[in-house]
């Protein structure tokens, strides 16, 4: 008997099924979809150019262009590799048809004086983009090869007049040159790397042609180099005005002569400075809850209350240009004064170069009622005597009467006497009260060394509210040795938790 003719059709389809391409037959948002999950995107996606006909130029549409340049150190043709990779971005950003892009993001290594031409043909190749598509991101990160001097290149100022522009972030690695127009009115997050600054208002344009912008993060050199020495300019004032700004994080780099920073803000939430050189900070921002200072500093001048501060870290140094007795004195009064801005602090980090600072101004500390936590951060400073450190430390904890949470970045060997007691600083400069009402206790670069476990017993024997210690060691025989001896100490507290981690865990956390 015959099959019936619907069974023919189902028969001769299941029996063609291998030779159809069903996956090429998806619509081309399909299709997208699956190439914008590419590990390395943009250049995996083009892999699948040579399946067929159609998928020759499917990767070009993609709305997001993600390429990556990477070459071994000892690549002889590297300068071939680095032009195919120029020409292929150009393509792809080029010939797409008026395919809209969204975001281009570009990293490049190994970039050298031989690269210039090439990297500025590949920026003009991005500024035109612009005028074709609504571009939302834009990021190029730049990492100059090792053995090349400092250059500069052109940056195209179209780049700087998007009006879809929300988020550019251009670390290049290289000297580049702020445009005197600016226009980003969508813009909320701005990076910028290595620009130079030819006068004191070229940053404050720049800002007043962002008018939304929420994060704002710069690394900068002042335009005072010898080597701009032949374009008489010097720039040793710069300010940051922003009615929206939420978010700023500052670096300066060769600042070789003093140099004065102003911040200004009411919105202004988180703020970081990491600064190499003389420097005069001002902030005005009464809504701060983040502070993070990191280099050297002359002064810091708080011109309002900063009532809702959260947590501080100041891993500054005040004292590090002074070279007389009257510079220090008049220095740490200065690092003094700053301190008593921070009143309100419920979380504080200290370098023990700003302990001495304040240890030198011979001022009574003001009372932190709000502090709850306070991290110690050492360094090597044999010549300030144990005496000294003994002496600022206990008028820290004085000050700092509802403390439940103490962090030790590393317990230093200069906190300890040289006697078989091995006593601490701390065991003369911490009020039995405020161990006894200690919650927690957290120790880093923790290796199992007598001084370290003295400390540790010490504040297991004392606190009476302690609820958590918490170490964070490498792992090895000596630091297992030490937990084992941790574990046999008379604990003050039964509900107290020993707790080990990897080290790893205390710097990203």
């Amino acid at each position: 008997m015959a099959d019936p003719p619907d069974k023919k059709v189902l028969k001769a389809t299941q029996e063609d099924d291998g030779n159809v391409d069903r996956l090429s037959a998806l619509p081309d948002c399909v299709l997208l979809y699956i190439l914008s999950r590419f590990c390395f995107y943009t250049k995996s996606a083009a892999a699948t150019s040579v399946l067929s006909k159609r998928w020759r130029n499917l990767f070009v549409l993609l709305p997001e262009i993600d390429l990556y340049f990477f070459a071994d150190e000892d690549v002889s043709d590297r300068d071939r590799l680095y032009s195919d990779f120029i020409n292929f971005t150009n393509r792809v950003i080029r010939q797409r048809n008026e395919a809209p892009i969204r975001r281009i993001r570009l990293v490049l290594s190994h970039f050298s004086e031989r690269h210039r031409m090439l990297f500025e043909w590949l920026l003009i190749s991005v500024a035109a983009a612009f005028s074709l598509s609504i571009i939302q991101e834009l990021e190029i990160l730049i990492v100059i090869d090792r053995t090349t001097k400092p250059l500069s290149i052109s940056v195209p100022p179209e780049i700087f007049t998007c009006k879809t522009l929300v988020s550019l972030s251009l670390k290049l690695g290289v000297y580049w040159t702020v445009p005197d127009l600016v226009c980003l009115p969508n813009l909320k997050v701005l990076g910028l790397d290595m620009f130079k600054l030819v006068d004191e208002a070229c940053i404050g344009k720049f800002l007043q042609g962002c008018p939304l912008l929420e994060q704002l993060e710069l690394s900068m050199r002042p335009f005072n180099h010898e080597r701009d020495a032949d374009e008489h300019i010097e720039v040793n004032f710069f300010k940051i005005s922003s009615p929206v700004l939420k978010r700023v994080i500052l670096c300066f780099q060769g600042v070789e002569s003093e140099f004065t920073t102003v911040v200004e803000s009411n919105s202004l939430e988180h703020l970081s400075f990491l600064l190499d050189g003389q420097h005069k900070v001002a902030i005005d921002a009464p809504n701060l809850r983040s502070l993070k200072l990191h280099g050297d500093l002359l002064e810091v001048d708080i011109i309002q209350n900063l009532i809702s501060l959260d947590n501080a870290l100041l891993e500054i140094d005040f004292l590090c240009h002074m070279r007389t007795r009257s510079a220090i004195i008049s220095c740490s009064e200065r690092a003094f004064k700053f301190f008593r801005g921070l009143q309100n602090v419920k979380s504080i980090s200290f370098s023990e170069s700003f302990l001495i600072a304040l240890y030198f101004s011979q001022r009574v500390l003001p009372t932190f009622r709000n502090l709850i936590k306070l991290q110690l951060d050492p360094f090597d400073c044999p010549a300030f005597p144990r005496e000294c450190m003994s002496s600022i430390l206990s008028s820290l904890f004085e000050s700092s009467p509802n403390l439940e949470v103490l962090i030790f970045s590393e317990v230093s060997k200069n906190y300890f006497s040289k006697d078989e007691e091995l006593n601490s600083v701390f065991h003369e400069a911490l009020p039995l009260v405020l161990v006894e009402c200690l919650k927690e206790i957290e120790i880093g670069n923790f290796k199992g060394e007598e001084h370290e476990l003295k400390l540790v017993e010490f504040f297991l024997e004392s606190g009476k509210s302690l609820k958590k210690m918490t170490l964070f060691g490498y792992a090895g025989v000596s630091l297992s040795k030490g937990l084992d001896r941790i574990l046999s100490f008379k604990k003050c507290s039964d509900d107290c938790q020993i707790v080990s981690k990897e080290q790893w865990n205390w710097l990203f956390r």
